[in-house]
């Protein structure tokens, strides 16, 4: 029934619980996971990754994208060791609108995401990129507690 899911990361304390759950799903028939991090415009949602990047590289050619590369990289050996097919997607924008775009461009059968992730500020400013995602989405969607 859900044979490919979108799988949203921001790689949050959250992300790494939503990774955790989907690992254990590999006996429910799960063929491919689309694993996808978006590079969110609005620059204040990178604040918990500054301690690994330098403000001067804080565009899209410099240590931020080589650094979501590698942790999406990391991410997709650990599904692919447990025998998932991982395509990885990592755009730009804002996330909510990303992550339904991808969903369909995919053709996803489910998408799998965490409750919270970023920062509290954002969430209250912007809103909870999973509400938005939950309530716009044309498939099902699974929110991880």
């Amino acid at each position: 029934m859900f044979t490919k899911i979108l799988f949203p990361t921001d790689f949050s304390e959250h992300s790494e619980k939503v990774k955790s759950e989907l690992l254990k799903l590999k006996k429910c028939n799960i063929k491919e996971i689309v694993l996808m991090h978006v590079l969110d415009v609005r620059v204040f949602s990178y604040s918990t990754m500054l301690d690994v990047i330098e403000i001067e590289n804080f565009d899209h050619e410099g240590e931020l994208v080589k650094e979501i590369k590698n942790r999406i990289e990391k991410w997709k050996d650990e599904f692919t060791a447990l025998g998932f097919n991982v395509t990885t997607v990592v755009s730009e924008g804002i996330p909510f609108q990303e992550i339904l775009k991808t969903a369909e461009d995919e053709k996803v059968s489910m998408i799998t995401i965490g409750e919270k992730g970023g920062s509290a500020v954002e969430r209250m400013l912007l809103g909870s990129t999973a509400e938005k995602v939950m309530r716009n989405a044309k498939v099902p969607v699974l929110l991880i507690r």
